[in-house]
């Protein structure tokens, strides 16, 4: 009796395969066998997903829309092909991990910076209060620490928060972790945006400038404040907790702006949070959580 060939999982076998050799024969480059990504769609295609929605879809293969985050079509393993990964295709921009997130997070008022150190590629934003998100993927093989492998390959996202004072204002950080990519990436936009309502938006130096305006255009829309390199310089900010609320405004997001001492104690001295609050009269800007992006 002849079995019915599955295209499916020979795709998978012959990728997992090229990456195992890819990975035996490191530093041996030029002659180091590429990796191979599966594509599919029209022309040269783009990389897809292996995202089942049964132990018998047939059609497991999704292709992202870079510029979303959503998966718009679906194909069958027949439909698919591998292609060997060179430097020409290496970073597929319209399909990085990263750019969907880029987009979404710009569109609430939140313009990240990339940047990059040994470990890998990384985003990182700086709220107005100084507590910081750096944020990064992995790919499926959970080898490569990087936001400029394709959505086709994504493995997990994961974020580290950084604060200066640990109290009161701790954050939780959850795992996007799903393999999902519509799943991780909406839940770290949700958590993101969370963020930086409780702790303040700010601009960027080194946001891009396509980010830096989608954020513009939210504060123009909504109203919403997002802190200067200035007010930085004029302020201590800090997320409203039960001490200090706005009179007749409960329930709602505030962010309280302390002013800096003219003359620091120190050079080296930072306003700290508790000493704000024993020392200064706080002014409320009013955090809008509006998104028309």
């Amino acid at each position: 009796m002849t079995h019915r060939r599955n295209y499916t999982r020979e795709l998978i076998t012959k990728r997992n395969s090229a990456y195992r050799a890819h990975r035996a024969h490191y530093g041996d480059e030029p002659a180091r066998p590429s990796m191979l990504r599966v594509m599919a769609g029209t022309g040269s295609g783009l990389p897809v997903a292996y995202e089942p929605r049964s132990k018998s879809d047939p059609r497991p293969w999704v292709e992202y829309n870079g510029d979303t985050g959503t998966g718009n079509w679906r194909y069958s393993g027949r439909e698919c092909w591998t292609a060997p990964v060179d430097q020409s295709n290496k970073v597929i921009a319209r399909q990085t991990i990263a750019r969907s997130v880029y987009m979404r997070l710009a569109a609430a008022g939140i313009a990240c910076e990339g940047w990059r150190d040994s470990a890998g590629t990384y985003a990182r934003y700086t709220f107005a209060d100084d507590s910081e998100v750096t944020w990064a993927g992995t790919d499926l093989y959970g080898a490569e620490v990087s936001n400029h492998h394709p959505i086709g390959e994504h493995g997990s996202l994961g974020a580290h928060w950084t604060q200066h004072e640990q109290l009161p204002h701790q954050e939780a950080v959850p795992d996007f972790a799903t393999g999902n990519y519509a799943t991780d990436s909406a839940a770290l936009v949700a958590w993101m945006i969370g963020l930086a309502d409780r702790h303040g938006r700010r601009y960027q130096e080194h946001a891009t400038s396509e980010d830096s305006a989608a954020a513009l255009a939210w504060q123009q829309a909504t109203g919403g404040f997002i802190a200067t390199a200035a007010d930085c310089a004029m302020y201590r900010f800090s997320p409203v907790d039960g001490r200090d609320t706005p009179t007749g405004s409960p329930g709602e997001n505030w962010l309280a702006a302390y002013e800096r001492p003219a003359q620091l104690p120190h050079p080296t001295f930072q306003l700290s949070e508790q000493h704000a609050h024993e020392t200064a009269t706080p002014v409320f800007f009013q955090q809008l959580t509006g998104v028309t992006h």
